[in-house]
């Protein structure tokens, strides 16, 4: 069996996934491609946040207001299609644990503009009331706006409405690549794709790819665990950035705490040594609950980082027909959607692509 197509994705994480949707979206024939299942790397975590003041000093990220908008109406449209919740707009605390962090989160929030609504600070005090036993000092950031994600959950239902939408989706494939007259030939069992052009969207990967092993990915583990209280209501319903991060899940009782992050690694399954430093962690911010929870669960996967910690978009220096999409790092949630429609735009209208990811700011 043959199938010709514009454009050949390889990955069926955040950045495959969106990417086949904006290239759909312009008309663009699409078949992707994934040597294992969807959402099984990094991208298919059970837990992660839509967070927008991120790092020490909870710092606003880069091009915010853009990015929340571009993931909030994606999340809307596969959530529409699919039967079972997997977001909420819970909410985003982030207390401060010592003097020195809450002065320069307050400093880094007296001085960005954030839109109405989005951010506030809130004194001890009432980060205290708001959650009953939280370890604060000085205060902390209540941003109303967060949300939390079963990644993996959202990634399901969005391969399966890009399936309906027309793009061919293979999983579980090993491709054998080969250049063709018109671009490239991909050939597993018995089929081949012919492609004009094709995209690298695979993540922890990329450099495995000898014609992207000179790109300075860094790659790192990282564990969360999934934790219950049993039969006892959680004492929450928002999201906790401290420390790592809580995600509120759609299961009763049971939220993710995560995540470790394991620069030197020997093998990439969850541990018990993972599951002990999350618990460290949540003891250091709620001493109490980590004293009643059960861990029921545990997921592993390897995020790529990249110099500037900002993706890396663009075409391969000597073979115009062949893209990357990688680096997305903690932030591939938020950066996917928005950044995946900013190269169909550079694609298709020749618009520039934002320095800060472009491909071009690395030489090879």
């Amino acid at each position: 069996m043959i199938h010709q197509t514009d454009y050949c994705i390889l990955g069926a994480g955040l950045a495959g996934l969106s990417l086949a949707d904006a290239l759909q979206q312009q008309d663009f024939s699409v078949v992707l491609i994934d040597k294992n299942d969807i959402a099984a790397g990094a991208s298919g975590t059970p837990g992660g946040l839509v967070n927008l003041a991120t790092g020490r000093r909870a710092t606003k990220v880069w091009k915010a207001e853009q990015c929340y908008e571009a993931i909030t109406q994606n999340l809307s449209k596969v959530q529409a299609v699919t039967d079972k919740p997997f977001y909420q707009k819970s909410g985003l605390l982030r207390p401060a644990l010592l003097k020195k962090m809450a002065r320069k989160m307050s400093d880094r929030y007296a001085n960005t503009p954030w839109p109405n609504g989005w951010c506030q600070w809130k004194s001890e005090g009432e980060i205290k009331e708001m959650h009953p036993g939280i370890q604060c000092v000085d205060g902390g950031l209540w941003l109303p706006i967060g949300l939390s994600v079963d990644v993996g959950a959202y990634l399901r239902g969005y391969a399966h409405l890009l399936s309906q939408l027309g793009v061919q989706i293979h999983t579980n494939q090993q491709a054998e690549i080969a250049t063709a007259d018109t671009g490239w030939q991909l050939a597993f069992e018995d089929t081949t794709v012919r492609a004009q052009h094709i995209v690298y969207a695979t993540g922890g990967s990329t450099t495995e790819s000898e014609y992207w092993d000179w790109l300075p990915l860094h790659y790192i583990k990282g564990q969360v665990a999934l934790f219950s209280t049993g039969d006892r209501p959680l004492s929450f319903s928002h999201s906790i950035s401290s420390l790592g991060y809580m995600a509120q899940t759609n299961k009763p009782n049971t939220f993710v705490q995560g995540s470790t992050y394991e620069h030197d690694f020997t093998h990439l399954n969850p541990d018990k040594e993972g599951e002990e430093y999350l618990r460290q962690r949540m003891r250091r911010t709620l001493p109490q609950l980590e004293e009643e929870v059960e861990t029921v669960g545990q997921w592993a996967g390897v995020r790529t980082s990249t110099p500037n910690r900002k993706p890396i978009l663009g075409r391969h220096p000597e073979h115009p027909n062949m893209h990357v999409f990688t680096g997305l790092g903690s932030k591939g949630l938020l950066y996917s959607k928005f950044l995946a429609d900013h190269y169909v735009d550079y694609l298709t209208d020749g618009d520039a692509l934002f320095p800060d990811v472009d491909i071009a700011r690395i030489g090879n």
